[in-house]
């Protein structure tokens, strides 16, 4: 069959090198490159992971698929104490990076696959010979005979049709927003932690990322906003964002950091899964729509790549492999 997967973040790009043995896959992916939440941000001569910032691995079969990464040095394990206030909490399970950035793994999947970079999808039609996606110059690609989503839940459910069998699930899950101010700096940083998970508002995550494994050795520091602050921030001027996330970055610092020679801001609208669709993919046989992502199910890394393998387990057991 011929398939179209829209979004290259880690469940796409899995659920794709799953599925291109059997089928003819194409990728689909709005940036200028793979890797979704899973992105590393350069601004030479400083890098910032500014999505995920760290990965967990509880399945053995997530576990097995980082191996071959582990072996080849594209992730590695992060060994940091990471110092909370607010009453945050970490887990104690180990944590892993990929490298030389977090979009490392996704990059090394999509070398061997189909993925058509800077194409945001905008619209689904279908007609007799399949589906064809549009994106927002019009331009058309297709027919396909399915159209998988691995895009954020929202994105998903604007591009289904109504009729789609499990919109109630795909409806329900809901997703938070993020803004990630990234700093450089000229002279290196004197902090007491190398990584601060915050349970106060404005501030939700600090770390130094010049400072993980792997990475420029430029100063380098990464500020996440509070998802809940977020969501309440999405839509004020960007400079006023900024503003807020360094005044009270500087305060959980102890230190002034406007003295940075680079700052630049992102917002992530869909970044936190607050309530999860409650099952590992969505599907319809009917209407030939599938989605998959974090979303499915909880919203860490490895729930994307456990929803991603559901749904190719699935494709797979269908077409009697």
């Amino acid at each position: 069959m011929k398939i179209a997967i829209i979004g290259a973040g880690l469940s796409g790009l899995v659920l794709a090198s799953r599925l291109t043995d059997q089928h003819d896959v194409t990728v689909f992916e709005k940036a200028r490159g793979p890797g979704g939440r899973m992105s590393t941000r350069r601004a030479d001569p400083f890098a910032f992971d500014h999505g995920a910032q760290y990965f967990t691995a509880e399945t053995d079969r997530f576990r097995d698929f980082l191996d071959s990464f582990l072996t080849t040095e594209i992730m590695t394990r992060w060994s940091v104490d990471i110092a909370t206030i607010g009453g945050a909490r970490i887990s104690d399970k180990p944590k892993f990076i990929a490298t030389p950035g977090m979009n490392g793994i996704c990059k090394a999947l999509a070398k061997t696959l189909d993925v058509h970079c800077q194409f945001h999808v905008q619209a689904l039609s279908h007609s007799a010979s399949g589906w064809t996606l549009e994106d927002k110059d019009g331009v058309r690609k297709g027919p396909f005979d399915w159209v998988i989503s691995s895009a954020p839940s929202v994105q998903t459910s604007a591009l289904f049709p109504e009729t789609f069998r499990d919109r109630r699930s795909l409806d329900q899950a809901k997703m938070l927003g993020c803004f990630s101010l990234m700093l450089g700096f000229d002279t290196p940083l004197e902090l007491p932690w190398t990584a601060l998970k915050s349970g106060t508002p404005p501030i939700g995550w600090m770390a130094v990322n010049s400072a993980k494994p792997k990475r420029p050795t430029s100063p380098a520091l990464l500020i996440q906003s509070d998802n809940e602050w977020a969501e309440a921030h999405l839509e004020d001027d960007p400079l006023e964002v900024s503003s807020a996330l360094l005044a009270a970055a500087s305060d959980i610092a102890g230190q002034d950091l406007s003295s940075a020679s680079h700052r630049s801001l992102h917002r992530w609208r869909y970044a936190a899964t607050a309530q999860p669709a409650g099952k590992p993919y969505l599907m319809d046989d009917d209407l030939q729509l599938a989605a998959c992502g974090d979303w499915c199910l909880g919203g860490k890394v490895e729930a994307a790549f456990t929803s991603a393998s559901a749904l190719a387990d699935r494709f797979v057991t269908s077409s009697g492999s």
